[in-house]
């Protein structure tokens, strides 16, 4: 039980000081992530795209 005390006091601990360690920088910036939200879109539409036409060319091809 004792050993089970210190892991969880180790871990809250780490939390802890990561949480401090975060605050005082004020934050990521994803400033990058974020603008280039409509391009991953538009590849990923893309690739859905391809995926569907190749799964339907097969399921038509298999049907003659």
């Amino acid at each position: 039980m004792n050993k089970m005390i210190k892991k969880v006091a180790v871990a809250a601990a780490g939390v802890s000081a990561s949480a401090l360690a975060m605050a005082d920088t004020g934050g990521v910036d994803t400033s990058a992530i974020t603008t280039s939200g409509t391009t991953v879109a538009t590849v990923g539409a893309a690739v859905f795209a391809v995926y569907v036409g190749i799964r339907t060319y097969k399921w038509v091809r298999s049907a003659l």
